[in-house]
């Protein structure tokens, strides 16, 4: 899957850089994040993604935003989410 990025440029979707915003969104806050919370968290918003692009292999930065958006409030990491949120 490819993102396009907020200032237009497309490039391959990495779930890492992902994780690692949402460990770094957690530990801005000294919020104690598990490593199997994080893979829970990052399988879900995976799940969405695919489903919302099962017939496109293109989404953007702001889609991906939302998502994270969604599962981190859905999965009881409100303020990890406001501080993702805050970046």
């Amino acid at each position: 899957m490819q993102i396009i990025k907020k200032d237009g440029r497309i490039e391959k979707f990495d779930i890492n850089k992902l994780k690692a915003s949402i460990e770094n969104s957690a530990n801005d806050i000294n919020f104690p994040i598990t490593e199997s919370d994080l893979n829970i968290v990052l399988n879900d918003i995976k799940k969405i993604l695919n489903l919302l692009r099962e017939n496109s292999s293109l989404t953007s930065s702001y889609e991906v935003r939302g998502i994270v958006y969604h599962v981190l409030i859905n999965s009881g990491f409100s303020s990890v989410c406001k501080s993702y949120m805050d970046i």
